[in-house]
């Protein structure tokens, strides 16, 4: 398909926020939770001269921090998109785009994969048929072929440098993936419906980058066997409906015992957390969200209870926010709206 057949077209996909390793399934795991970025994508016209433009308005989370060129990579992911799609000359097009972000930065719940899947399969919902009828809403991805869904699988690893998160914003749920006989693979793995996930989302923030810096290169022998061992048995837990699957998996001697040395509050949110009843306490990927389990068999009061404990130790140790109750995305990312796509 030639650029020009696409002027005129919009699109308005969600993505869902994430949390990457649970515990021992380090950049293995993800699970998508139920707050998510909208990201629309208007095709305004075809540059005759070099690359398109770009026109980009955000309001949310991050919105003054966000770049407005093609170094954001929900836009760069846009034209990444409809390449990967078939559309040819797709440098050329100008867009305007919004995006309307509620998950926050430097949090550990995936704002860079959601931008980047946002970008991705915007770009490829504007390229036709896949995208389901004009005017369609709450649509998932799944009309579009299974080599497109993993070519753009593949090109966010390659951008975000691990599946984790990109798995799980694509998928929902909860996701274990990586690479079997050089192939990108994704499964998805069944969560409870009891387990009810309660998310602290500081004010302190931490970088992926100097989160990753503390991990060593070389880890214990028995700590590799002890994290294998969490996550076949977490995940075999799981399958078979416990939520104490996640306790299993929380148990990790691979990145959180280094990222304490950083997060020092972490053992005191961990620990507030578990005493006021949940099943399981983690770091939320590299920081500095924190992960709670609670058993819906606690009822409401036992969930309440536990973002209460959250809250008093978030304030307690300085690093202030707040703590709530979201639900497990099991939809991935999808489309709200599209004009003049056929």
């Amino acid at each position: 398909m030639k650029a020009e057949a696409l002027v005129g077209r919009s699109v308005t996909v969600a993505v869902p926020a994430t949390v990457a390793n649970l515990g021992a399934g380090y950049d293995v795991l993800g699970l998508a939770l139920e707050m998510t970025n909208e990201l629309t994508v208007q095709v305004t016209g075809v540059s005759t001269s070099g690359k398109g433009t770009v026109t980009y308005g955000a309001s949310g989370q991050g919105a003054e921090e966000l770049a407005h060129n093609r170094t954001n990579m929900a836009l760069d992911a846009v034209y990444r998109g409809l390449s990967i799609a078939g559309v040819t000359g797709a440098d050329a097009l100008d867009l305007a785009v919004t995006a309307v972000n509620t998950i926050p930065l430097s949090r550990g719940l995936g704002s860079s994969a959601a931008a980047v899947v946002a970008g991705l399969f915007a770009g490829a919902a504007l390229a036709g048929t896949q995208a389901g009828a004009s005017g369609a809403s709450g649509a998932c991805f799944e009309s579009f072929s299974d080599p497109l869904t993993d070519r753009l699988f593949a090109a966010a690893d390659e951008i975000e440098g691990h599946p984790d998160n990109v798995a799980a914003a694509i998928f929902g749920g909860c996701v274990a993936s990586g690479r079997a006989n050089g192939a990108l693979t994704a499964r998805i793995i069944h969560v409870p419906h009891d387990a009810i996930p309660v998310v602290l989302i500081p004010d302190v923030r931490f970088e992926t980058s100097d989160m990753r810096a503390v991990l060593p290169k070389v880890v214990p022998i028995e700590d590799a066997v002890h994290n294998a061992s969490r996550l076949a048995l977490g995940i075999t837990a799981l399958e078979a409906g416990e939520v104490a699957g996640f306790t299993i998996l929380s148990d990790d001697r691979m990145h959180q015992p280094y990222r304490i040395k950083k997060y020092t509050a972490l053992p005191k949110l961990f620990a507030a957390a578990l005493d006021a009843g949940a099943a399981s306490a983690c770091l939320a990927g590299s920081g500095s969200s924190v992960l709670a389990i609670v058993d819906d068999e606690r009822g409401d009061d036992g969930i309440a209870a536990v973002i209460a404990a959250l809250d008093a130790a978030a304030a307690a140790t300085g690093v202030g926010g707040h703590a709530e109750q979201i639900e497990v995305d099991q939809e991935g990312v999808r489309i709200l709206r599209s004009v003049g796509v056929k």
